[in-house]
C-alpha cells in the first residue's frame, strides 16, 4: 500500500483523519442535496392553496442546511485519536448530539412558530369585530420566538447535564434588573393589555385624547398610533392611555350633536333670530329631522346677543363641512332680515367737569 512505508500508528492516524474528512465532505454533500430538494418541494409548494407548507419548508431549510453539516463535524471530530480523552471525559454518552439536536429542533420552531403568527394569526384577528385579539396576536408576534428559544436552551443545557436551577434564580434576577430598568416599557406593554380588556375604542375610531383628535390608526402593545385630520401620526404610549380621559365619537354610535354659536347685534329681535336659525339649521342637508333642532339663547355679552344652535348629524365625520354649510347660510340669511353681525366696539364717553 501506499503508506506502507509509515509506522503502524501513523497510519492508523491517517487513516482516522481520512475517515473524519470523508463525513464532513459527505455531510456538505448531503446537505446541499437536502437543500437542493427542499427547493425543489417549495417550487412545488408555491402552486398550491395552503400556505402551510410554504412556511414549513422556508421554516427548515436553512436549519436543516447547516445541521447536516454540525452533525457530521461532530462525528468527524469523535474519530479523531487527539480527542478521544476529551470526549471520553465529556461526551462518552453524545450529550453533545443531543445539545445540537435540541438548539437546531429549536431554531426550526422559533422560525416556524413566527411565520405561523405573520401569516393567520393577524388574518384570523381581523375577521373578527373585537380588537383583543388583535392586540393579543401583536403581543404574540413580539415575544413568541424570544420565549421559544430560552426554553429550548434551558433543555438543551440539561440534555448536557448542566444544571438549568441557577439559571433559571439567574434569569430571575436578570428579570427584576431589567424590568426596574424597563419600567416605561413594561408600564407601556401593560397598559396595552388593560386597553384590550376595557377596549375604551377600536382601529377606525375618531377620538380626543388630550390635545391629540384624530383617528384611531393602529393599537400595539406598547403604544397606539392616531391619525389626526391633519394626516399626522401621533404616536401615544399606552401607560399614559390609562390615566387620561379619552373621548370616542364612533361609540356607541357615530352621530353626533354640534352646537354652533351665533351672535347678532344690540336690538335685534330675540324670536326672530331664534326662528332665522331654526329654518337655517332645519334646511341643511346633513341635519337629522331626529332630534329636532335647539335654538338658545345664551348670553347678553359685551357686543352681542349670543344664541346657540343645536343640531345633530349623521356621523361625526361631516361636522365641519356641516358647520359650514350651517355658517355660509347663516350669514345670508341674517343680511337678508336685515339683522345686523356685531364686531367687537368700545363706547367711550368725555365727561366734562
Amino acid at each position: 500500500m501506499a503508506l506502507d512505508f509509515l509506522p503502524g500508528t501513523v497510519q492508523g492516524k491517517s487513516l482516522l483523519y481520512a475517515q473524519a474528512l470523508v463525513i464532513v465532505a459527505a455531510s456538505v454533500l448531503l446537505a446541499f442535496i437536502v437543500r437542493f430538494l427542499i427547493g425543489r418541494l417549495s417550487a412545488m409548494a408555491a402552486g398550491t392553496e395552503s400556505r402551510l407548507d410554504d412556511i414549513l419548508l422556508a421554516s427548515i431549510r436553512r436549519p436543516l442546511f447547516l445541521l447536516i453539516i454540525a452533525v457530521g463535524v461532530y462525528y468527524a471530530i469523535h474519530i479523531l485519536p487527539e480527542l478521544q480523552s476529551l470526549i471520553e471525559l465529556y461526551d462518552r454518552d453524545f450529550l453533545y448530539r443531543n445539545f445540537i439536536l435540541i438548539i437546531f429542533g429549536t431554531w426550526i420552531l422559533s422560525v416556524f412558530a413566527d411565520a405561523i403568527i405573520k401569516e393567520y394569526g393577524y388574518q384570523m384577528a381581523k375577521r373578527t369585530e373585537g380588537d383583543f385579539d388583535d392586540r393579543l396576536v401583536a403581543l404574540l408576534d413580539m415575544s413568541a420566538r424570544y420565549i421559544i428559544w430560552v426554553i429550548g436552551i434551558l433543555v438543551a443545557l440539561g440534555s448536557i447535564n448542566v444544571e438549568i436551577t441557577p439559571i433559571i434564580a439567574g434569569l430571575g434576577i436578570a428579570g427584576l434588573a431589567i424590568a426596574l430598568a424597563a419600567q416605561n416599557l413594561i408600564a407601556n406593554i401593560f397598559g396595552g393589555i388593560t386597553l384590550s380588556f376595557d377596549r375604551p375604542f377600536r382601529v377606525g375610531d375618531r377620538v380626543k385624547i388630550g390635545d391629540v383628535y384624530g383617528d384611531v390608526d393602529e393599537i400595539r402593545p406598547r403604544f397606539t398610533k392616531i391619525k389626526t385630520l391633519d394626516n399626522v401620526i401621533v404616536t401615544i404610549p399606552n401607560s399614559r392611555l390609562i390615566d387620561t380621559q379619552i373621548s370616542n365619537y364612533a361609540y356607541p354610535d357615530t352621530s353626533l350633536r354640534l352646537k354652533l354659536p351665533v351672535g347678532v347685534a344690540y336690538g335685534s329681535d330675540p324670536d326672530k333670530v331664534r326662528k332665522v336659525l331654526a329654518d337655517v339649521a332645519g334646511s341643511l342637508p346633513l341635519a337629522l329631522k331626529s332630534p329636532p333642532v335647539e335654538i338658545r339663547f345664551t348670553e347678553f355679552a359685551a357686543s352681542s346677543l349670543n344664541f346657540e344652535t343645536l343640531f345633530w348629524i349623521a356621523n361625526y365625520a361631516d361636522q365641519y363641512t356641516a358647520a359650514d354649510e350651517f355658517n355660509r347660510a347663516v350669514f345670508r340669511r341674517l343680511r337678508e332680515e336685515g339683522i345686523e353681525i356685531p364686531f367687537p366696539q368700545m363706547d367711550v364717553h368725555i365727561k366734562k367737569d
